[in-house]
C-alpha cells in the first residue's frame, strides 16, 4: 500500500459547483477501488493525497493525468505505508484560503500565504506541503470529519442557520441519552416484575417476550442516538447504520406480534419490509467487502 501526493495547475478557475461535482464523483468512485485521501484547492492549484494499493493508485493517477481540467501534474511524494492517514475519507476536501491559513497554528505556515499556493512554490518547499497536509488533516479529525453543517461558509446567514441546526442536533442527542437511561430503568423494572417477582410456576413465555421487547427498545434508542450524532459529520455513509436500525426496530415488532389479532396481509407486508431491508443491507455489506479487498495492507 502506498501514499502518493501530486500537484497540478487548473486549466480554468474551479467554481464551487465544479469542485462539488468533482468531489461527488471521487466520493462515489473511490470506495469501490479502496482509495482514500484528501484534495486541496486554491489559487488555481490542486494538491491531492491518494492512499491505496500501489497498482490501483498508479492506474488512478494515469486517469487523473488525462483529465482536461488540470495540467502539469507532478508527483512530489510517494512512499510505502502500512496504515492509512486518511482512512475515514473517500476524499476529504480543503479550500486553501488566506483565512484558513491564518487560522493554522503552525510555525511552518506563518510566512505562507494563499498566493504561494502554486505548483512552483509547493515543488520547492516540501516542508510546507507536509505542514499543510498535517494541519488540515488533524483539523478535520478534530472537527469529526468534513461537516455539511460547517460554520465556515462565506454566507453569514448560512453560518447562523448551520449553528442553529447543530445546536438542535446536540439537544436531540441529550434528550436521547435521557431516553436511553429511562429505558434502562424500565428494563430493570420489567426484569424484576416479569421474571423475579412472580413464582417460577407463574412464568409464561409472554413474560420473556416482554423482556426481549424492552431490551430491543433500548438498543434501538442507542442506534438512533448514533444516527443523531452522525448528522454532525460528513464523509460518513449513514445509510447502512439507518438500515441496521430499521431492521432492529422491525425485529422487535415481529417478536411481540400477537398473531391471533393480526391479518395475513399485515404479516405479509411486514415480511416484505424485512426482506427489502435485509436485501439492501446485504448489498451494502457486499460492496464494503469488495472495497476492502483493495484496502488490505501489503505483507
Amino acid at each position: 500500500m502506498i501514499q502518493l501526493v501530486y500537484i497540478s495547475a487548473a486549466t480554468a478557475p474551479m467554481s464551487k459547483q465544479d469542485l462539488k461535482d468533482l468531489l461527488q464523483y471521487c466520493r462515489q468512485h473511490n470506495p469501490q477501488i479502496g482509495v482514500t485521501g484528501m484534495l486541496f484547492y486554491g489559487n488555481g492549484t490542486f494538491l491531492q493525497v491518494l492512499e491505496g494499493e500501489e497498482q490501483v493508485i498508479d492506474e488512478l493517477l494515469d486517469t487523473i493525468e488525462q483529465d482536461p481540467r488540470h495540467t502539469g501534474l507532478q508527483v512530489i511524494q510517494r512512499k510505502a505505508i502500512t496504515e492509512r492517514e486518511y482512512a475515514d475519507w473517500s476524499m476529504g476536501f480543503q479550500q486553501v484560503s488566506e483565512r484558513a491559513l491564518r487560522a493554522a497554528a503552525s510555525a511552518e505556515l506563518d510566512d505562507f500565504h494563499e498566493g504561494d499556493f502554486k505548483t512552483g512554490y509547493l515543488r520547492e518547499h516540501r516542508i510546507v506541503v507536509q505542514s499543510l497536509m498535517d494541519h488540515f488533516r488533524k483539523q478535520r479529525i478534530k472537527a469529526a470529519g468534513q461537516s455539511e453543517l460547517g460554520v465556515d461558509e462565506e454566507d453569514a446567514m448560512i453560518n447562523v442557520l448551520h449553528r442553529i441546526i447543530r445546536l438542535s442536533v446536540r439537544a436531540l442527542a441529550i434528550m436521547m441519552v435521557i431516553t436511553i437511561v429511562w429505558g434502562v430503568l424500565e428494563v430493570g423494572y420489567a426484569l424484576y416484575s416479569q421474571l423475579l417477582a412472580p413464582a417460577v410456576t407463574d412464568l409464561r413465555i409472554n413474560d420473556i417476550v416482554v423482556i426481549f421487547g424492552a431490551f430491543l427498545s433500548v438498543l434501538i434508542a442507542i442506534e438512533i442516538f448514533v444516527n443523531i450524532t452522525l448528522y454532525l459529520r460528513d464523509d460518513v455513509v449513514h445509510v447502512k447504520l439507518v438500515i441496521a436500525t430499521a431492521l432492529m426496530a422491525i425485529a422487535r415488532k415481529v417478536i411481540v406480534f400477537d398473531f391471533e389479532k393480526l391479518t395475513p396481509m399485515y404479516i405479509l407486508a411486514t415480511a416484505a419490509v424485512v426482506l427489502a431491508l435485509g436485501l439492501v443491507y446485504w448489498l451494502m455489506d457486499r460492496q464494503t467487502v469488495i472495497g476492502a479487498r483493495y484496502q488490505r495492507p501489503e505483507a
